[in-house]
């Protein structure tokens, strides 16, 4: 007779990992769905629109200024000492500055096209670098409290930042009349008085030290650029159809773009949580010497999966809904994007719980090389399904992209470190 076999262990492990991390993001994530309903009352779609042409920009910046050094943090984050622990972020903060300017200088030097060509004004074209620094640092430290397991002190830091963001644009958006301008200048003051009380943590807690070493740097940097394209996709991938929406269709369509996108933002959300406490423990894992239980690995990340497919599941069956709850009737068409970007959420988490065994066996420029060639395939994609599709094309275009892409994710991890998929279902003997 067969006897249900399944390791339960798994279940509390991963429940005790996550639990703090997902109340945090919860709490995170809801407040600025709160403030939707007003926004969207004095916003318009065009507004709207302008907002996600500058949180684009934003986006392609933050990858080019350092997204990815969180990532270096981690890999060395169990194998290195305190004080060389904080020099390497002393260093990476280095960098990333040098980046932020350099960007800043290419925005003044070529403002006239790039505005013309993103439809921002100059001001704050070049405030998106120096928000970019703020935002690296920021992210510095949060990864530093997910590696020491400070949950506590991780969701003060990112609940107040998402509540000063909140207050602000409620300021500046109703009070003050500043319209899509104050919303965007709430988002940058957030981020700036964040990063300083994240700097301000940091060095009392023995994590910074301003020693710039070359050697530290080449180490930093040779990690980091090969995931730059990486970086690069993932904002590719999930934003260039703001362009193509803006570039083929109007500002009003965009902003109902923006809104179906950020309600399925919800299943990235439920991906993320998860893995803000399993990728430190699968790097811990992975980075000790010992015999790595494949099996156990195995049927977490099943777990993981099963939690956020249930998570899109979710959001498909009540996104008209919460569309009428949130927002004003000219927001409701934002339902048809949905699905697809919820769709290409998943796929996008499956791999990102499967990203540390790349980067814990130095396979940097494999990812840079699948990202690379995805940034492309989203470009053509969307050229091409846009024509014959009309806009819900791109949003095709983004879960297709995202498929192929864990795909190639997959088959490498596969092969680096194979993971006995078909045993990890059988629970039963």
């Amino acid at each position: 007779m067969s006897k249900f076999k399944i390791d339960l262990r798994g279940l509390l492990h991963l429940r005790d990992l996550s639990s703090g991390y997902f109340v945090i993001t919860i709490i995170k994530n809801a407040l600025p769905l709160l403030i939707l309903p007003i926004l969207t009352r004095y916003l318009s779609p065009e507004e709207y629109g302008n907002i996600a042409l500058f949180t684009f920009c934003f986006l392609i910046s933050n990858s080019i200024a350092g997204i990815s050094i969180p990532t270096v943090i981690s890999k060395y984050f169990y194998k290195s000492e305190k004080k060389n622990l904080a020099e390497i972020i002393g260093n990476s903060i280095f960098i990333s500055g040098a980046i932020s300017l350099f960007l800043i200088l290419i925005v003044l030097i070529f403002h006239s096209s790039v505005e013309r060509f993103v439809g921002i004004p100059k001001l704050w074209l070049l405030l998106i670098p120096l928000t970019s620094f703020a935002f690296i640092l920021f992210s510095i430290g949060l990864n530093v409290m997910r590696n020491s397991k400070k949950v506590f002190d991780f969701g003060v830091y990112q609940v107040g930042n998402i509540a000063i963001n909140i207050v602000l644009s409620i300021l500046f958006v109703v009070v003050f009349n500043f319209n899509w301008q104050g919303r965007i200048l709430a988002i940058i003051l957030s981020f700036i008085i964040s990063s300083i009380a994240i700097f301000i943590y940091l060095r009392k807690n023995g994590y910074l030290v301003f020693n710039f070493s070359r050697t530290i740097t080449q180490k930093v940097l040779k990690i980091m650029v090969p995931l730059v394209p990486n970086s690069l996709q993932a904002v590719v991938i999930s934003q260039i159809g703001i362009f193509f929406i803006q570039y083929y269709y109007t500002k009003e369509l965009l902003g109902i773009y923006s809104i179906g996108f950020q309600l399925a933002f919800a299943v990235k959300i439920l991906g993320d949580t998860l893995n803000l406490s399993w990728s430190p423990y699968l790097f811990e894992q992975i980075s000790i010497d010992k015999i790595l239980n494949k099996l156990y690995i195995t049927r977490m990340i099943y777990l993981l999966i099963t939690i956020v497919f249930a998570g899109l599941v979710f959001v498909n069956l009540f996104s008209e809904y919460i569309l009428r709850l949130l927002t004003t009737p000219k927001y409701y068409s934002a339902a048809e994007f949905i699905p697809w970007f919820s769709i290409g959420f998943l796929f996008q988490s499956l791999y990102i719980f499967l990203f540390p065994i790349l980067i814990r066996y130095e396979k940097q420029n494999y990812i840079s090389l699948v990202t690379f060639c995805g940034m492309f395939v989203m470009i053509i994609l969307n050229i091409l399904l846009s024509k014959t599709f009309g806009y819900i094309g791109i949003s095709y275009s983004f879960a297709i992209t995202y498929l192929l892409v864990f795909i190639a994710m997959f088959l490498k991890v596969q092969k680096t470190m194979p993971l006995p998929w078909l045993r990890a279902l059988k629970i039963w003997q």
